[in-house]
């Protein structure tokens, strides 16, 4: 388990990462609490089994997550707290994007280096650049 100051490190490198990148930051914008909060996530850090899990057996008597904030957060807080490895929801909400921000961007390395063995061409472009970068372009190649 991550400590407080973990998580929030961890998010924000993530952040970071996602924000500077078009595509990331695409997936991120519509990331939803389904993604986030789901089975597997939830059985590694919490004593939650589903969503709607967290919803039911809160007894708030809320119907989505989004209704949270209309609860009392103390409350609430708590009874996270009870339920999960994290002291708040926040807290449980940025393990939560850590968690899925990782999976993602590991997701999106298998897709580059699967395309990098596709691509030829753009290996070769790559060298080019290389070859630009160190002003080696006067050596002769084999093309």
């Amino acid at each position: 388990t991550m400590t407080s100051a973990e998580i929030e490190e961890q998010f924000q490198s993530y952040m970071k990462i996602f924000k500077n990148d078009p595509e990331l930051g695409k997936a991120l914008s519509l990331v939803t609490f389904e993604n986030l909060f789901n089975p597997d996530f939830l059985k590694a850090n919490s004593k939650f089994t589903s969503m709607d899990d967290i919803i039911w057996r809160s007894g708030f008597g809320i119907m989505n997550l989004l209704e949270v904030e209309n609860v009392n957060q103390d409350k609430w807080n708590a009874y996270i707290a009870g339920h999960s490895d994290c002291s708040t929801w926040l807290e449980f909400g940025k393990l939560a994007m850590v968690t899925w921000m990782k999976s993602k961007l590991a997701e999106s390395k298998e897709q580059s280096n699967a395309e990098r063995r596709i691509c030829k061409r753009c290996a070769m472009s790559q060298e080019e650049q290389a070859f630009l970068v160190y002003g080696i372009r006067d050596q002769p190649t084999d093309r």
